[in-house]
């Protein structure tokens, strides 16, 4: 029999905006999701986790593997640049724009190996065997852009993985492949932790809503794709599975554009052909969320100008909340932004700066990067191993306490990381 006092292998498995109550209550939405319910039954799951501001993947999955929020880590946002004008924005792919250790380090600190598959800000990373997330911004399709992250993987890596993914290449969901690449890294390497990144659902929720069908199948069949993992696991000793996510989803209906009121309030200089030209301030659009940034020192009359602004926002109706920079700090957020207004339920933020300043959305049903008291962007937590009874409701958590949590299933010290966080009792 296992000795269930030894720290097993660790899997993580991220399903990006997988929201709680898929799993809590799946026959609400008509789910089918077999694998998930049996890791519920067999092992402990969250009622909610609270995640971090904005809520959105990377700031969030650097949060679930360092177990600090943005203003400790460092990562405020997907994207890398301030400049809303720039055509092809790069994002925060690589991990050394972390600021505090994550799981990875630590765990090659102990001695033992780790390996990821796409997950977020691990780009040049110290991991064993890496395929980061990462692609080349001007492409169409970022998850038919191989040639990018073959080249920041861990040398040799990916043309090796690419040959067993050659047979099921056309056709294949993002999540298949990089399912397969999992196991195939398990088998091959035995790392002591994997981590994987899933996308299927956040792209099918972002383009049809969060429980629309196209999206609600998407779920099911990352679960498949999570029971053919747990199968393919099991074959050897069985590791601890924790299957995750960084924040829920909201529906929307209306599209605003904050950078077109910016641009009307002279925010934004012109080029000569009149496109918009970068100026006194900086933006990042999150979705749900928009954030804006003094470049160089505001006049009276640029701050006036930034009022007016957030007033014609608050006016048509687009804005729940400003956040201001006294909230910011307290909710650990970009200590450099000078401020962040939360989109009115059913409404999301876009980078466009020409055209109405609300239209009704052309391109997303689904949305987030609000507040993380928001209802329905609660991110999920489930953990299954030797050391689990079963059934065990472990409440409601912080997603700073994810990585504490990880650390301790991996037998290492909860203070080895950054983190004040203890792990989540039951665990």
């Amino acid at each position: 029999m296992k000795d269930k006092s030894r720290p097993s292998r660790l899997v993580v498995l991220s399903v990006d905006g997988m929201r709680p109550d898929f799993y809590r209550r799946p026959k609400e939405f008509g789910l089918k999701i077999p694998n998930l319910l049996e890791l519920v039954k067999w092992g402990a799951s969250a009622e909610a986790v609270e995640s971090i501001y904005p809520t959105t993947t990377y700031p969030a999955h650097a949060t679930l593997v360092t177990g600090v929020p943005p203003s400790v880590h460092g990562i405020y946002s997907h994207l890398a640049s301030l400049d809303p004008t720039e055509k092809a924005r790069p994002w925060c792919w690589f991990a050394g724009a972390l600021r505090v250790p994550t799981l990875w380090d630590v765990v090659r600190a102990s001695g033992r190996k780790a390996a990821a598959i796409s997950w977020p800000v691990s780009a040049a990373a110290a991991i064993d065997y890496n395929i980061p997330e990462i692609w080349d911004p001007t492409t169409a399709d970022p998850h038919r852009d191989f040639a990018t992250p073959a080249r920041h993987s861990t040398p040799g890596l990916f043309p090796e993985i690419l040959k067993v993914l050659q047979p099921i290449l056309d056709g294949a969901t993002p999540d298949r492949l990089r399912s397969e690449a999992a196991l195939y890294l398990w088998d091959r390497y035995r790392p002591d932790l994997l981590l994987v990144h899933f996308v299927h659902y956040d792209q099918l929720a972002h383009q049809f809503g969060p429980t629309s069908p196209q999206a609600l199948a998407a779920i099911e069949r990352t679960d498949q794709e999570i029971g053919r993992l747990r199968e393919g696991f099991l074959e050897d000793a069985a590791p601890t599975i924790v299957v995750l996510s960084d924040h829920g989803f909201v529906p929307v209906e209306k599209e605003a554009a904050p950078l077109s009121v910016l641009a009307e309030e002279g925010l934004f200089d012109r080029e000569a052909d009149g496109t918009p030209k970068l100026g006194k301030l900086g933006a990042v659009h999150a979705g749900g969320s928009f954030a804006v940034y003094w470049l160089e020192k505001p006049s009276a009359t640029d701050r006036a100008s930034l009022q007016r602004a957030v007033r014609r926002l608050i006016e048509a109706g687009t804005v729940e909340e400003v956040v201001d920079r006294e909230r910011l700090e307290s909710l650990s957020a970009d200590p450099d932004a000078e401020l962040s207004i939360d989109a009115a339920p059913g409404v999301y933020f876009s980078d466009r700066f020409e055209g109405p300043l609300v239209s009704a959305s052309l391109k997303d049903r689904g949305t987030h990067g609000q507040l993380p008291t928001r209802p329905g962007l609660e991110a999920s937590f489930i953990v299954v191993g030797p050391q689990f009874s079963g059934g065990q409701d472990l409440g409601r958590m912080a997603l700073t306490q994810v990585a504490p949590t990880l650390a301790h299933l991996l037998g290492l010290p909860s203070d080895i990381l950054a983190s004040n966080e203890k792990p989540v009792a039951g665990c």
